[in-house]
């Protein structure tokens, strides 16, 4: 399992490099309707031509299992095997959401937190905790680092 941290400007290149290995079957890039508009166009060159995009919401009341039931069905439906890597490429809600989607599905794919904000950089991109809101309580239903594999 790699869990290497890169910061600046050699963060894409290595995540380029990554993905490009022959380890890995597909990529799956999970963004939500923000991070698709303003951030996907400048990660693009970094990723490979067949990406598949997996597109929420914006927003916290999208940090659901119904949202994961989505990103897990687009994986089933675009036959996404254990080889699979899913890149988060957003906030707290997209890093938060993908890493326990990823978590779950096939009992752990590979993923990569590409994060946007502050807070996602330092909380579920390199903490390792990832978890989605349920029934209003924030975070209840959670991954800690060590269950499935992460990849950076």
């Amino acid at each position: 399992m790699d869990s290497s941290v890169f910061i600046g400007p050699e963060a894409l290149p290595a995540l380029a490099e990554m993905l490009s290995r022959p380890a890995v079957t597909r990529v799956f890039v999970l963004a939500d309707g923000n991070t698709a508009r303003l951030c996907l166009p400048l990660l693009e060159k970094h990723l490979p031509p067949d990406y598949c995009l997996i597109e929420i919401p914006a927003g916290e009341e999208y940090k659901t299992l119904e949202s994961c039931n989505t990103v897990w069905c687009t994986l089933t439906e675009q036959r996404a095997d254990r080889h699979a890597v899913l890149v988060n490429l957003g906030g707290g809600v997209v890093t938060d959401l993908g890493g326990f989607a990823a978590a779950l599905y096939k009992r752990g794919i590979r993923f990569a937190q590409v994060p946007t904000t502050l807070l996602a950089q330092v909380d579920a991109s390199v903490g390792g905790k990832t978890g989605v809101d349920f029934q209003g309580y924030k975070n209840q239903a959670r991954r800690v680092s060590g269950a499935g594999r992460r990849v950076y």
